[in-house]
């Protein structure tokens, strides 16, 4: 081999060890990208330091929901709101296959509502 291909086959290992870091680094909710290529420069430095850095804390609120009409926010479970007093819309919880039942039952009874105005 080449020094060429010695160069290429070093670039490509540095690379894959640099998923590793870019990897650790996203579940810790840092960029990948940055991480990767840090990663893929000086693996021996970033590995220590992206194992050792502490997830960034956002402001997760979980249990806590905005109101679609005024921005308060509220607990989850709230059906309405205590500053506006609107009820909120709640999830849909329906499968496939009961939206695809209630749309035939929406064609029986259109099919039902012609064959009376034909008869008549």
């Amino acid at each position: 081999m080449d020094e060429i291909q010695y160069i290429f086959v070093i670039l490509f290992f540095g690379m894959l060890l640099g998923v590793i870091t870019g990897a650790i680094a996203q579940k810790k909710g840092e960029s990948f990208f940055l991480w990767w290529l840090f990663g893929t420069l000086l693996f021996i430095v970033a590995l220590p330091l992206v194992i050792l850095m502490g997830a960034k804390v956002g402001r997760r609120n979980q249990g806590v929901k905005k109101c679609p009409y005024c921005a308060t926010e509220m607990n989850v479970k709230e059906m309405e709101c205590p500053s506006c007093g609107r009820g909120q819309v709640p999830r849909p919880t329906n499968a496939a296959w009961e939206k695809t039942l209630a749309a035939e039952d929406d064609v029986e009874k259109w099919a039902k509502k012609e064959n009376k105005g034909d008869a008549g």
